[in-house]
């Protein structure tokens, strides 16, 4: 073989290998952008109904229902607006199998939250889960929607005199209502023999042992009861699921019980729900600012925007109410 002959076959084989190695790298680039595509269009079509409404409200699922059915049911309450997209994510997340009972939800969930709620509960294999926000009433029906209480038996636990031995409880007439608040969310390992009056003290040592003595202090040093720190962890929490937002949240409720503008009285009154730790926390550990008012922010991302002036506030909200009706 001649020397020519060497050096073409040499410039053969060096390129055949780049050659493949180029057909290898344009395959994988054109899978990655078909996957970052599909990733954008299921990440659309999950997406909250509205992100700044936060409130909640019970929905429920009926026996028999399909996920057809819960779909329109979910656009009836103003849940969602896409029932076909929300039968496409359900789907895709294997939380297409709906379970009859009272949901708690809000139109700033996205619907894979949705599905796994309408579809998981609140039980596991070993217990249940408390989420942060429920209200006492929502509990009891949940507990009994999968089957590990009643719900009127629960109520009337929720009432018994001996729960005022825990001093977070207290002498009150404020009946079922006396527990709401300080049923601690998590998640509960119980025993097949535990009944209602067991659950509910077990949810009330949960808070105790959270609410320790750093919390106990700082709640004599803020000049509040207990029942008090909790009824403005409860605002927080109806307030925003944004965790880092919630000492600015507090911070203005503090400001505006301070300076009278929030009634004394209103705080003496039970608990809106059952806060999380993070709600909890926030209303101990206000943001330190003279902020006396919160808007929702017109970027319509669920978050708020904070001021101490009347007029600054007056023209954010314009501005949320124009971003609103302009999507």
């Amino acid at each position: 073989m001649s020397r020519a002959d060497n050096n073409h076959t040499d410039k053969d084989i060096n390129v055949k290998p780049a050659s493949k190695l180029r057909v290898i790298l344009g395959i994988l680039i054109l899978v990655l952008a078909v996957l970052i595509a599909v990733f954008a269009v299921i990440t659309n079509m999950a997406a909250p109904y509205d992100r700044t409404m936060t409130t909640y409200k019970n929905v429920e699922v009926k026996s028999g229902d399909s996920l057809e059915d819960v779909a329109e049911t979910l656009v009836d309450e103003g849940i969602i607006d896409k029932p076909g997209d929300f039968i496409t994510v359900a789907k895709l997340s294997r939380s297409d199998k709906p379970r009859p009972g009272l949901y708690y939800l809000s139109p700033s969930m996205n619907s894979v939250e949705i599905a796994r709620t309408v579809v998981n509960g609140i039980s596991t294999s070993s217990g249940f889960t408390i989420p942060a926000g429920y209200n006492l009433d929502q509990i009891a029906s949940a507990l009994e929607r999968d089957g590990i209480a009643d719900k009127e038996a629960f109520l009337e636990a929720a009432s018994s005199e001996d729960l005022k031995e825990f001093e977070i409880i207290g002498d009150n007439k404020l009946g079922s209502n006396q527990v709401e608040g300080f049923l601690f969310p998590g998640e509960y390992t119980i025993g097949y023999d535990a009944d209602e009056s067991m659950l509910i003290m077990t949810m009330l040592n949960q808070f105790d042992l959270f609410f320790n003595e750093d919390y106990r202090a700082r709640t004599d040093e803020l000049g509040l009861s207990i029942r008090e720190v909790v009824y403005i962890a409860s605002m927080i929490e109806l307030e925003t699921g944004i965790d880092k937002e919630k000492p600015a949240i507090s911070a203005v409720i503090h400001n505006r019980y301070n300076l009278e503008l929030l009634p004394a009285d209103e705080l003496k009154k039970a608990p809106l729900c059952n806060p999380g730790e993070e709600s909890i926390k926030a209303a101990l550990y206000p943001e330190d600012n003279d902020n006396i008012y919160y808007v929702y922010n017109s970027k319509l991302d669920g978050s708020h925007v904070f001021t101490d002036d009347e007029e600054e506030y007056n023209r954010l909200l314009e501005e949320y109410k124009k971003a609103s009706e302009a999507e």
